[in-house]
């Protein structure tokens, strides 16, 4: 289990340093549910705003009032964050968004940079040149372990040499959601585990939906591992 290293005291938004485009976990008690989304912006004395969350975004908003509330969780660097804030403005146009209260303080855990979270996933790893002619390729792996910079695969040979690149097509679920995977990855290194081949990868020239999607997967997992949500995502 990835270790938790301490809960820090209170820290405001622009304490944090919060980066723009990470992903939110959202959960409301009333009507209860859990969703994805994004975070947009925040300002001090304004409040922060993210995108409408859930996969479809009208349905989700449409469930949920001004005045509700709403308790938010992301990373900030190699910080988890977590706090309950009122939301103050639901809007779609020109795009589906949210407008929540700026909380007074935040409770932080401080984690290990690009910890790893242990998992259990089918993998496909194909050729990174469209036009290469290996007959070995494509071939499934076991992806047993993942973070937000990379992932460890296992297989029962060797792929190739460290330095070559690989796409690795994989399907994760992020609550209820399933999740595609197209990621390009580099071998970086080798280690033989009995009949096994460990193969560590690194994710390179990831676009926005795929960083996204892998940064989401990574803090659910870790808060799974962590005993803050059940093996369902469920908050316990």
């Amino acid at each position: 289990m990835p270790p938790t290293d301490m809960i820090l005291p209170g820290k405001s938004l622009a304490d944090l340093r919060l980066q723009i485009g990470e992903p939110v976990r959202v959960e409301i008690k009333a009507p209860r549910g859990r969703y994805t989304a994004k975070l947009l912006g925040y300002s001090a004395n304004g409040g922060i705003i993210i995108s409408s969350p859930g996969s479809n975004n009208s349905s989700v908003s449409s469930l949920v009032n001004e005045g509700n509330l709403a308790t938010l969780r992301l990373m900030a660097g190699n910080r988890i964050c977590s706090f309950t804030s009122k939301i103050l403005k639901i809007a779609d146009q020109p795009f589906g968004y949210w407008i929540l209260e700026n909380p007074a303080q935040t409770e932080t855990r401080l984690v290990r940079k690009h910890t790893r979270v242990p998992v259990r996933l089918m993998a496909s790893v194909d050729d990174y040149d469209e036009m290469g002619d290996r007959q070995d390729l494509p071939v499934t792996a076991m992806c047993i372990d993942i973070s937000r910079g990379g992932a460890c695969l296992q297989l029962p040979r060797t792929l190739g040499e460290v330095g070559d690149k690989f796409y690795l097509t994989t399907r994760v679920q992020i609550d209820d959601i399933d999740q595609v995977l197209l990621a390009p990855i580099r071998l970086r290194n080798l280690h033989t585990s009995g009949t096994e081949v460990n193969h560590g990868v690194e994710f390179i020239e990831l676009d926005e939906d795929s960083r996204l999607i892998i940064a989401a997967f990574v803090y659910q997992q870790f808060l799974i591992e962590t005993g803050n949500l059940d093996q369902m995502g469920q908050e316990l």
